[in-house]
């Protein structure tokens, strides 16, 4: 009950610092949904753009390929130069100059009527982020590919399936939730962690170093509440607010995604299928615990550093570090199984995956419930530890 009233005051005190309210809710209501996007609508615009961008593309030895070069030249949104030296091409394409040369080998007739592969060189920026110059080109080049194919198999009096032994079907069984769940899954679980995390590292540093600096420890340390129910309420409150973070900033990303993004209609309706009660409810389940796991290790911290500077020092590698299982969460292949079940925030970022596909494995989902509240009550009694040691409360 002391801990409660402890974490009631705490609450009160955090109400009246901006800066952490700023940082608990209008960061990830706001800011990382308008970046989100920002992102998705650029990206798109940059993708259209390209698309319709008219591409500069110059020929070599178009003499030598007169089809080849009427299916450039009559292409809608392609513009052909001829009179350019073929040793400045590397340079142009990098100036921006051209976006594409061709080079066509001199014995690309003989090759062609001979049934043979001509030669064909094409050089362009491959940086460029799109894509879209390279399958343009090869969209042409390709359509007269077919063009010449066809004839040679008229000419041969081979019938098309001659040439392909089988007639494969290839049937995906996966349902259009799991291929969502499967890819969404893995970027959810990054926001769920830098949300929690953000909302209780501003109140773990206020609750510790803060208090520390401010001299308002030692008054609370001489209340009848013992140190128990002093780490308990602090933790309660940090933990509160890492989760309405990252529940605050889950909300203003649909918000963002469903309001300012233009979603394709297909996308939208998968979507409104994963986003149901039970998902988001099993999803948050895992959060909290997270959240705890964090609000201790944060509150520790902050509690061991002598000064607010100090204790920002020591979390900020911390920033990193959480990502890097995040990271590997991504990496095709790995799945949540019995090992991976038990690595802290990798276990959240697959399992997380396996809920919104719909592909859970009881077993291992206890396996993670179970890791993740043992993580979260090893870390409550580190900060207990810590909190109970002289040398730690007035080192300075």
């Amino acid at each position: 009950m002391k801990s409660f009233i402890i974490a009631k005051k705490e609450i009160m005190d955090l109400t009246r610092d901006r800066r952490t309210m700023v940082m608990m809710f209008v960061v990830p209501f706001v800011a990382m949904p308008l970046i989100f996007s920002l992102m998705f609508n650029l990206q798109k615009n940059m993708q259209e753009k390209a698309e319709e961008k008219n591409l500069k593309v110059a020929i070599f030895g178009s003499e030598y390929a007169p089809e080849l070069n009427n299916a450039f030249t009559n292409s809608e949104g392609i513009t052909v130069f001829y009179d350019m030296s073929i040793d400045s091409i590397e340079n142009y394409i990098k100036d921006e100059i051209l976006d594409a040369a061709i080079t066509i080998d001199r014995n690309y007739q003989s090759m062609i009527l001979n049934n043979g592969q001509a030669i064909i060189t094409v050089q362009f920026k491959g940086t460029e982020t799109t894509g879209v110059t390279k399958e343009r080109v090869r969209s042409v080049i390709g359509s007269v590919e077919k063009k010449i194919i066809n004839t040679r198999m008229r000419e041969l009096k081979i019938k098309p399936q001659m040439l392909q032994a089988y007639d494969l079907k290839i049937l995906d069984i996966a349902s259009k939730q799991e291929i969502i769940g499967k890819a969404a899954g893995g970027f959810l679980p990054y926001l769920f962690v830098i949300f929690g995390f953000m909302g209780a590292l501003y109140p773990a540093l206020d609750l510790g170093s803060g208090e520390k600096e401010r001299g308002t420890l030692e008054t609370l340390l001489s209340s009848p509440a013992n140190r128990l129910d002093v780490v308990l309420g602090k933790v309660i409150v940090v933990s509160l607010s890492a989760m309405l973070s990252a529940i605050i900033g889950l909300l203003g990303m649909f918000i963002a995604i469903t309001v300012f993004a233009d979603l394709p209609p297909q996308l939208e309706v998968v979507i409104s299928e994963i986003a149901n009660t039970s998902t988001i409810l099993m999803v948050m389940s895992l959060v909290l615990p997270t959240c705890v796991f964090f609000s201790s290790i944060l509150l520790g911290l902050s509690i061991y550093a002598k000064s607010f500077k100090e204790a920002q020092s020591i979390m900020a590698p911390i920033q990193f570090v959480i990502f890097i299982p995040i990271i590997i969460s991504l990496t095709p292949g790995i799945n949540l199984d019995a090992v991976t079940a038990l690595i802290p925030i990798l276990n959240v970022s697959l399992a997380t995956k396996d809920i919104i596909a719909g592909t859970m494995n009881s077993f291992h989902m206890f396996e993670v419930y179970v890791s993740l509240l043992t993580y979260a009550g090893l870390s409550i009694l580190w900060c207990v530890y810590s909190f109970n040691k002289e040398g730690t409360i007035f080192r300075n």
